[in-house]
């Protein structure tokens, strides 16, 4: 009778046969856990295609009800048995949110006979293995007081000899294979969290399991040694179906960490893992198990873990940050990350949103200092020239009373240093600025907001190499904010590199062409460029996305009147006018309309009131392209002098 031809698969110096359920490694056996095994199967029989997490737990997992994380946890130990944690050949390939993927090339083979012997030869006992020859000596037999005497010294050698040198083999052994172990962990110096995912069943959860993905990224911005995207740029990704490679490439980082959160009750599961990017391969997993009170705790002691395991140096100033933090209320960490979202978007109506929101949070927990950051930040915005809906002064008075409350509860904040720093900037008070911008990044070097303020002040004070330094870290750490993107542009236009601005700003509305901010700063930019074909377009397309915005109509005034078109630049001056008796108007609208007309009486008229207001743009004055054709004017080096931008002092 013919025997049964098996099928076998070999992949790299492993031979997988499911029939005899083995897996071979040159021909020596490979334990693993009958799920591990069973993963394995499957993947290799669907080699090339993607195995989605559902296909997964029916195919090993059919008759029990059992956790993703099971999925997880069983893909991290066939990693390891397949050597991949140790840097070898990649095998498995996974796709965030998704499933795996087996990427190894796979060989069939058909001969039985080749399979028998290679178990067989695993199956063979080792000391038939390594049996030594026989020789004539040994063959004899030894008198039986000679047998007695030799058993007794073969008992002293093993005892003396044998055991301890047995044990120091062991000892170097374990030693050399973790120090190997940890020499082969690849550098990582730089890491995206990626957005958890939500496995209660519920959406409803979304918000906790936001909040958790927030907060890790918080701690771990902590670390100075670590560069840790922002939450911005993360939160891009949620529900992506792009590798984990792919992803790593676009935010240019070392490895990610991904995870998910099950809530039951008060119980809230969560399971984080650490991968390395390029080969896609897991150094670190984890799971915890946390009263939901404490799920924010929870994330200072995954960072410190994550911390350790890729070796960054971690000062004692950061591990006191580190500690756990108090108990916050849920519904105030849920306003808290929807006015940090609306906040980002910077036209009038989302600032107002944030507002809302971060006042709910508030309201939630009186002692959320990052709250009253985030509230901070949202009056600073709206005293800006570009939103401008209230007076500056007036709005940074609020902008400030905020961030004190929140230093007030915790001087640690690193977001209330930041805002505190913003409004001391524009009052013009130059050296406590610095000091609440350094502040700022001390307590948390990837805090890319702070960053980008402290780049913006240092051009101010023309410290332009400083000051793009400075602006190029915030990009890295959130390069797909596009309000710091477009805060960038408007660093290179008052740094007079007109080109790059330019370059910069149609990069941001690439992205979105309805970017009013990117707009606003790339028509500036072509008016100093003297593009003012172009400084016109682009001006009447910012009116037309901020729905007339006065900051808007000012620059649009300012073209048409830089292009001969004066007419139409005084039509502007009557709208801008007619709007005041209906809203707020910043007297830098008009400044810019008169400027353009070559009308310095009526600019520097209107330039007074922006400096009794405190005026944003005013602080740039020193640098700025915009205002060179008042710059000749005795009047402008009085005003330098009053806002303390008259010396050579930096």
């Amino acid at each position: 009778m013919s025997r049964q031809v098996k099928q076998l698969y070999e992949f790299g110096a492993f031979c997988l046969d499911p029939a005899e359920h083995t897996l071979l490694r040159d021909g020596q056996p490979i334990p693993l856990r009958p799920k591990v095994y069973d993963l394995l199967v499957v993947l290799v029989e669907n080699r090339g295609h993607l195995v989605d997490k559902e296909q997964l737990m029916s195919s090993v997992w059919a008759e029990q009800f059992v956790e993703e994380g099971n999925i997880n946890k069983n893909i991290s130990m066939l990693r390891q048995a397949l050597g991949e944690s140790d840097g070898g050949t990649k095998f498995i390939e996974t796709v965030p949110k998704r499933g795996y993927r087996f990427v190894a090339e796979v060989r069939e083979v058909n001969d039985n006979r080749q399979a028998e012997l290679l178990t067989q030869a695993a199956a063979r006992p080792t000391h038939e293995r390594q049996r030594p020859r026989e020789t004539h000596e040994q063959s004899l037999p030894l008198p039986q007081p000679a047998q007695a005497q030799a058993k007794r010294f073969n008992k002293h050698w093993i005892a003396l000899v044998v055991v301890p040198v047995l044990a120091l083999a062991t000892i170097v052994y374990v030693v050399l294979t973790r120090q190997r172990s940890r020499s082969a962990t690849p550098a990582v110096r730089s890491i995206v969290v990626l957005p958890f995912q939500n496995l209660s069943g519920d959406a409803s959860q979304d918000y906790l399991v936001d909040g958790v993905t927030d907060a890790l990224i918080g701690d771990l911005a902590q670390i100075g040694a670590l560069r840790v995207i922002s939450r911005t740029s993360a939160m891009h990704y949620k529900g992506t179906n792009k590798s984990l490679p792919e992803i790593a490439k676009e935010l240019n980082v070392d490895a990610v960490v991904e995870g998910t959160v099950q809530r039951s009750g008060e119980r809230v599961h969560v399971r984080a893992q650490l991968i390395h990017a390029a080969s896609d391969s897991h150094l670190w997993a984890a799971d915890y198990d946390r009263d939901s009170r404490d799920i924010l705790d929870l994330q200072s002691e995954v960072a410190r873990a994550i911390a350790s395991e890729v070796r960054i140096k971690i000062t004692p100033a950061e591990q006191r940050l580190l500690v756990p933090k108090r108990t916050v209320a849920r519904a105030a960490i849920d306003n808290y990350l929807q006015g940090r979202y609306f906040w980002n978007r910077r036209t009038e109506q989302d600032i107002r949103k944030a507002i809302g929101y971060f006042e709910a949070a508030i309201s939630a927990d009186p002692n959320y200092a990052q709250a009253y950051a985030g509230l901070a930040d949202s009056y600073n915005q709206l005293g800006t020239v570009m939103i401008g809906v209230m007076p500056p002064s007036e709005a940074r008075r609020t902008g400030e009373a905020a961030a004190r409350k929140g230093l007030e509860i915790d001087n640690e904040v690193a977001e209330a240093h930041a805002a505190l720093g913003y409004e001391n900037f524009f009052n013009w008070n130059w050296a406590s600025a610095e000091e609440e911008f350094k502040r700022s990044i001390q307590l948390n070097p990837n805090y890319a907001t702070a960053h980008s303020h402290y780049g913006l002040y240092l051009v101010a004070r023309e410290r332009i190499d400083e000051g793009v330094a400075e602006i190029n870290r915030a990009e890295e750490l959130d390069p797909l904010s596009l309000s710091i993107s477009s805060s960038r542009g408007f660093l290179l236009l008052n740094a007079r590199r007109y080109e790059e601005a330019i370059e910069q700003e149609r990069r941001v509305i690439a992205i979105d062409p309805n970017q009013y901010q990117a707009h606003w700063f790339l028509a500036l930019t072509y008016l100093a460029n003297r593009q003012i074909d172009r400084a016109i377009a682009t001006s009447e397309k910012a009116v037309a996305i901020s729905n007339h915005a006065p900051a808007a109509l000012g620059v649009l005034g300012m073209a048409y009147g830089a292009g001969g078109r004066k007419r139409e630049a005084n039509q502007v001056a009557n709208e801008l006018l007619q709007l005041q008796k209906q809203r707020y108007v910043s007297p830098m609208a008009f400044v810019y309309v008169y400027t353009g007309l070559g009308d310095k009486d009526r600019a520097f008229a209107w330039l007074e009131k922006a400096y009794q207001e405190r005026s944003n743009h005013i602080a740039f004055f020193k640098v700025s392209p915009t205002v060179d054709p008042l710059r000749s004017d005795a009047r402008f080096a009085d005003l330098l002098r009053r806002i303390g931008l008259d010396s050579d002092q930096k």
